[in-house]
Formats: structure tokens, C-alpha cells, sequence
């Protein structure tokens, strides 16, 4: 040990005096190159200082572009107006894909335009208070507001007249963790989508659930106000404390505004009588929602046909959401069509075939067909290198299992009067059937849920659909089976 410390001190004296030499060295040629400056005529010095500054110039900029900090970029998302998204919708419509859920917002979102009432959705997780915000600002409204989480169970409208005269639909929505409200939770989402802006109760710190779905209100452009709620609960330390994380942990969502209310109407007081005996009693308090209301105004105020903008921006973007789910189910009908007809040319293949080959998948046209048309179907990009690629791994997964898929749809179709007794030329076409519908399948699954050729994904599908659909698609497969034979006998 020692011996290695006096090794790394003499590395160091070394290396000093190293940078000493350099210094010197660079110091003389620097003052070398000063004195014959100040001899050599001007345009000799003019020229060197240019040169010099070229360079310098050169190595700055390259230097900033190198070690600038890099600029997250965004994802662009599509710019939807009324009138393209009107476009999309005929040209849906040409194509047979089903476009009422998108004619169902739009005509929402004309009905609400003529009302000119500005829609306010109240939103926020169960028991935060919703329902007794709305008792405190409709007294009449007679809201439902029980001890046990989640009693509001759907969609209600409240119309509410501000201080200063506006008129507001305040639409009260399921909670979005009510574990009773199953599917209930994408409606409230949707509900808050359609309005002008959103409040949103808490009556803590936020939780991540909490968290997401602010982010994904202001994905949307939502504008929001987080209230926090029970804030008698707390001291003023303890909500001044709360306010201030809950301000932290929102301050990348750009339109949002935090505000501290109480809505509790009444209060328990346990009193002392003089002769040492206490009673409890239950007295009114006044609702504290100042600060939400004049938050509420100022939004109203600020720029009322920007919350119109924001409003009919975000319908279409939900309206442009339900097409592209009605064409992935589309897509996914004629995925499932295209399979069903290569299974069925598999299969009149392999009724000509006297034994399966082992080339079933990698050098099949049918497999090469069966991959591009399912990839055309969902406009990704494929090559011929990525098709091999998927079927060669397809092969050797097929490989180790070959022998015993055999053997369970063997066994299988003993099940079907008259089929076991059959050549064996029905087992092959059978076999090779299965294949390319559970390749088919798997691919056309992948596909819908991914947006890309997945090789992995696909083919670890595939190996699943193998194991656990045998038995249960041996049936569809024979009967393919037999009407190619009943073809080939006429």
C-alpha cells in the first residue's frame, strides 16, 4: 500500500511538471508571436487578427450548439377545427365506419352553444365534498350529501345565477375512484371534456391518481380550478401548508388556479355548564366559498370566448377520438376477415400436401401475403427483411411444438363423428389452418394495440394462441376443412 502511494505522488510531481514545460513552452511562443506582430506590417497583423477571429468565432459557435441544454420537444399534436372534423366524418361515413358517437357530441356541442350558458364541471375523487359545495351554492338544489363515499351515481345539471348575473350549469359528476361505479368513471371524464372549465375538489395533498387526472384535463386545454376542500379541518399553518404543495405540485399545468373553501354547514360543540356537565350541540355555520366564486368570476371575466374556444376544442378532439375508435374496430372486423380467408387458402393448400413441410411459415407466399395485408390494413410500414425476420422466429417457435400440436388436434378431432377415421391429409390441413389463425390473430391483435410490427410481441402471441386456443378453434378449422374437401369432390 505504501509502496502504491508513493508511485501516485511521483505520477503527480511528473504530471506538474509536465503542464509546467507546456505552459512555458506556449507562454514563449505566444510572446515570440507578440514581437514579430509588432515588426510586420499592419496588413500582416490585420490579417492574423482576422483569422483569429474567424477561428474563435467558429469554435464558439461550435462549442454553444454542443453544450447548449436541449429544448424538450412536445409531441405535435393535430390541429382540430369544426370543419375538418366535419370532413373526417363524411369521409367515414363513405367507408362504413359507424360515426354516430361523433355526431352525437357535435350535436351536444350545437345544443349548448345556443343555450350561451356557460357549463362548469365539478369534479374530484369521492367524499372530497361535491355534493355539498353544490347545496352551498344552490341552497334548494337539495343535492344528495351522505357520510359513505360515492353517493352520487350519475350525471346532474344544477343552474346556478353568479353575483355578477352570469348564468351557469353546474353539472355534478361520479366520483372518478368510486370503485361502484364501474364505467361511470370515463363518463365523468367525458362530462368534464364537454364543459367550459372544471373545479375540481381535494381535501388533502394531491394523490398521483388525483395528479393524472388534472394532467389529463390539461392535456385538453381544460381550464381548471383545484379547491381544496375541509379546509376546517386544518389550521391556518396546516392549510396554508397544503395550499403550498398543492400549488408545487400543479405548477406545470399552465391554467389552473388553487383556492381553499368550506363547505361544512354545520359543527359539533361540545359545551361546559358550570356544574362540571358538558352537552354537545349541533350549530349552523355559513358555507366559506368566497374564494372559489371570485376565482370563478375572474376566469368568466378574463376572456369569455376563449372558454368557448377551449370548450368546442376539446368536444372535438373527443369527437375525433370516437372516430378513431370506431375505425380500429373496423379495422380489426376486416383483420379478422382477412385471417379467416388466408386460414381458408392454407387450408385448400394443404388438402394437396401429402405431409406438412417444414417450411410452413418461412417460405410460404401465403404467410409473406398474410403479414403485408394486415400491415396495409393498419398503413404501417413493413419490409421484406422485417416479414422474414417475424416468420423465421414464428418457424422456430413452431418447431419445438410441431409435434405435439399434432397430437392434441388428434385428439381433438376424434370428438367430430367421422372426421378421425379421415385421411391423414385432413390432420395436415388442420394443422396448417390452426397455424396461420393463430399467426393471423395474433398479429392482428398486435397490430390494433400497438400501431407497429411488434416481431416479439407477435410472435410470443402467437405461441400463446397456440397452446391455448387448440382445442377450442379445432372446430371452426375442420369445418373449413370440410367445405374445401366438399369443393375439391364436385
Amino acid at each position: 500500500m505504501k509502496t502504491l502511494r508513493y508511485l501516485l505522488a511521483t505520477a503527480v510531481v511528473l504530471l506538474f511538471l509536465l503542464l509546467l514545460v507546456i505552459t512555458g513552452m506556449a507562454g514563449d511562443t505566444l510572446l515570440s508571436l507578440w514581437d514579430r506582430l509588432q515588426t510586420a506590417p499592419w496588413y500582416i497583423s490585420s490579417l492574423f487578427a482576422f483569422i483569429l477571429l474567424v477561428f474563435s468565432s467558429a469554435s464558439a459557435v461550435i462549442l454553444w450548439k454542443l453544450l447548449r441544454p436541449v429544448k424538450k420537444s412536445g409531441i405535435q399534436k393535430e390541429n382540430i377545427d369544426e370543419s375538418s372534423l366535419q370532413q373526417r366524418i363524411e369521409k367515414a361515413e363513405e367507408t362504413g365506419i359507424d360515426i354516430e358517437s361523433a355526431k352525437v357530441e357535435l350535436g351536444k356541442l350545437g345544443l349548448r352553444r345556443q343555450t350561451g350558458k356557460l357549463y362548469i364541471a365539478l369534479a374530484g375523487t369521492i367524499s372530497t365534498g361535491k355534493s355539498s359545495l353544490i347545496n352551498s351554492l344552490l341552497p334548494n338544489a337539495q343535492a344528495r350529501s351522505e357520510v359513505t363515499g360515492g353517493t352520487t351515481r350519475e350525471t346532474i345539471e344544477y343552474h346556478w345565477i353568479t353575483p355578477s348575473g352570469d348564468e351557469v350549469i353546474v353539472i355534478d359528476m361520479p366520483g372518478f375512484q368510486d370503485a361502484g361505479n364501474h364505467g361511470l368513471s370515463e363518463a365523468a371524464r367525458t362530462e368534464a371534456i364537454r364543459a367550459h372549465l372544471v373545479i375540481y375538489l381535494c381535501n388533502a395533498d394531491l394523490t398521483r391518481q388525483q395528479l393524472n387526472e388534472l394532467k389529463l384535463l390539461a392535456d385538453l386545454n381544460k381550464p381548471l380550478i383545484l379547491a381544496l376542500n375541509k379546509t376546517d379541518w386544518y389550521s391556518n399553518e396546516e392549510r396554508r401548508q397544503i395550499l403550498d404543495q398543492l400549488r408545487e405540485r400543479t405548477k406545470e399545468i399552465k391554467d389552473i388556479a388553487v383556492v381553499a373553501i368550506s363547505t361544512k354547514a354545520e359543527k359539533k360543540l361540545v359545551i361546559k355548564h358550570p356544574d362540571g356537565t358538558e352537552t354537545t350541540e349541533i350549530r349552523s355555520i355559513a358555507p366559506d366559498i368566497g374564494e372559489l366564486a371570485r376565482a370563478l368570476q375572474r376566469r368568466i371575466d378574463r376572456d369569455p370566448e376563449r372558454l368557448e374556444q377551449l370548450r368546442d376544442s376539446a368536444v372535438f378532439t373527443l369527437a375525433a377520438r370516437t372516430l378513431d375508435e370506431a375505425e380500429l374496430r373496423q379495422r380489426i372486423e376486416q383483420g379478422q376477415s382477412l385471417v379467416r380467408n388466408h386460414t381458408r387458402s392454407a387450408v385448400i393448400g394443404a388438402m394437396a400436401a401429402i405431409s406438412p413441410g417444414t417450411d410452413i411459415l418461412i417460405q410460404g407466399a401465403l404467410g409473406i401475403s398474410l403479414v403485408k395485408s394486415l400491415c396495409s390494413l393498419y398503413e404501417v410500414p413493413v419490409s421484406q427483411l422485417e416479414i422474414d425476420r417475424l416468420l423465421k422466429l414464428g418457424q422456430s417457435r413452431l418447431n419445438r411444438h410441431l409435434a405435439l400440436i399434432m397430437a392434441v388436434l388428434g385428439n381433438a378431432m376424434k370428438a367430430f363423428p367421422g372426421i378421425g377415421t379421415l385421411a391423414g391429409g385432413t390432420l395436415h390441413a388442420v394443422t396448417y389452418g390452426m397455424i396461420f389463425d393463430a399467426l393471423g390473430r395474433s398479429l392482428n391483435e398486435t397490430l390494433s394495440s400497438r400501431g407497429e410490427l411488434a416481431t416479439l410481441p407477435t410472435i410470443n402471441r402467437f405461441t400463446e394462441n397456440l397452446g391455448d386456443q387448440l382445442e377450442k378453434r379445432t372446430g371452426d378449422i375442420l369445418r373449413l376443412v370440410m367445405e374445401a374437401k366438399e369443393k375439391q369432390e364436385k
